[in-house]
């Protein structure tokens, strides 16, 4: 509850105040007895509320705001002086009398809102620092470490950067770290996905609109180019851009000004670019999908992060991490893996990448009934069964994203003859075989719970005589 000291002797405003406030905060009255600063030296207050119509109003508002952190609400005549002189010595707000119960309530309501936004902003800020620390960046694997040396050559520079892999590889989660461990970290740092965007929606999105610029602009728009002026603006899929986008993002690039849509004032901003992209840029610029001296301007620092594949040292305490931040957000006590999930973990080829393993955790934490997350609570690829997939290398599957940044073209392979579905049925009805089409004892034997075989036998369709349903 929070906790209100009031500074008066006036008997109405120690009614009003009871009557608008004491139901829902802790109200405490001077003058008593005792000296108001050893009282506020012993107690924190969320707000001081001082009455100026007493003898020492000015001397208790200097020493209310030199003692705490909580704003001061002058309650006195209407006088202009005085209100301007309390203002001046640092009081929050200033309220003339006759005062209204509900002015005082919607004001209090204010300041506690305030205040309210500032520790959150100070606890993000907080988070940010820890989030962002790049010697906590789990990074074991050889190919994971070269990128944060070269995030921590670069991020003290205003170069601009374009990173390039797969999806779900974190190229959101790397440019907030190069912003904040910038020099720019106090300032904003806006994200943006050019993917699916309409033309004129994204480049109101970017540069803003005037009022009247086309239908349904109603007001003008500060477009985030300007709002994170002094700041960092990440373009996430910056290959999906139009030609017409390209052109207007090349000249703010060359000159850090722009225009809003329907507007003719020349705006200045001071932002430094990170794109990403999951494309061959090169490959976009030979078929005309990508300017090539826009290419060139966004590629002055190249970083490639690399799939989860090649990072199979981190898999182990990346699945550690987000399971603990899983539980915490899902309020769920799971306390780790069985081994065989581990091991399914590391023989996995994660074609969602960092992404992907993030949503299979939380998966098995909602599906677990157990403190522990076993095989039957997890699923990977297209529901496939873990246990029948086999073991897959960087070195087997390579990456056509590194290609890309490499310069080199991939390598054709014919597709596949036989689905993952096929795999999987052919798998669970050998399993029944063997085991006389007791599903239980199948469901032992391939290592999965029975409620998880009777699904995928539903799913695949399989069907026996035997069984009394018709699955």
């Amino acid at each position: 509850m929070a906790r209100f000291l009031i500074a008066t002797q006036e008997h109405a405003l120690k009614d009003i105040s009871k009557n608008m406030l004491g139901v829902k905060y802790s109200l405490e009255f001077w003058p008593n007895k005792g000296n108001i600063s050893r009282k506020l030296e012993k107690i924190i207050y969320d707000l001081i509320v001082i009455d100026m119509e007493l003898a020492n109003g000015m001397e208790l508002l200097e020493s209310a705001r030199s003692i705490q952190s909580a704003p001061v609400l002058a309650i006195g005549d209407n006088r202009t002086e005085q209100a301007v002189e309390a203002i001046k010595r640092g009081a929050y707000d200033f309220i003339a009398k006759p005062v209204s119960g509900e002015k005082i309530k919607n004001i209090v309501e204010r300041v506690l809102e305030g205040r309210s936004l500032k520790y959150e902003i100070d606890y993000l800020r907080r988070q940010q620092d820890v989030i962002y620390d790049l010697d906590s960046i789990i990074a074991k694997a050889p190919a994971i470490r070269r990128v944060i040396n070269t995030i921590k050559k670069v991020c003290k520079t205003d170069s601009t950067i374009l990173i390039g892999g797969e999806t779900g590889t974190g190229k959101s989660f790397l440019a907030g770290a190069i912003h904040f461990n910038s020099h720019r970290k106090k300032r904003p740092f806006v994200d943006i996905s050019c993917a699916n965007i309409p033309e004129t929606l994204l480049e109101s999105e970017l540069f803003g609109h005037e009022k009247g610029a086309f239908t349904g602009a109603a007001k003008t728009r500060i477009g985030r180019f300007e709002q994170a002026n002094e700041g960092t603006v990440f373009l996430d899929e910056i290959g999906d851009l139009t030609p017409a986008l390209q052109s207007k993002f090349l000249h703010f690039l060359e000159n850090r000004t722009f225009q809003r849509l329907g507007g003719s004032k020349t705006i200045h901003s001071d932002v430094r670019i990170i794109a990403a992209t999951n494309k061959n840029l090169e490959q976009e610029i030979r078929s005309g999908g990508f300017r090539e001296d826009l290419y060139y301007r966004i590629n002055v620092i190249n970083i490639f992060l690399p799939p989860l594949k090649e990072r199979m040292e981190d898999i182990e305490e990346l699945a550690f991490y987000f399971l603990k931040r899983h539980c915490r957000d899902i309020k769920k006590d799971i306390r780790g893996f069985h081994p065989d999930v581990l091991e399914m973990f590391k023989r996995y080829h994660w074609p969602g990448n960092i992404r992907e393993l993030s949503n299979v955790i939380e998966r098995g934490i909602l599906l677990s009934e157990d403190t522990i997350i076993k095989k039957d609570s997890i699923t990977l690829g297209n529901n496939i069964l873990p246990c029948l997939l086999p073991p897959v290398s960087a070195q087997q599957t390579g990456s056509r994203h590194r290609q890309a940044f490499e310069h080199t073209e991939p390598s054709k392979t014919g597709p596949s003859t036989q689905s993952l579905a096929d795999i999987e049925r052919k798998a669970i009805i050998e399993a029944l075989e063997k085991c006389l089409w007791i599903q239980k004892d199948a469901a032992e034997k391939l290592g999965i719970s029975k409620r998880t075989i009777n699904y995928k036998i539903k799913k695949l369709g399989i069907r026996h005589p035997r069984w009394r349903k018709n699955i």
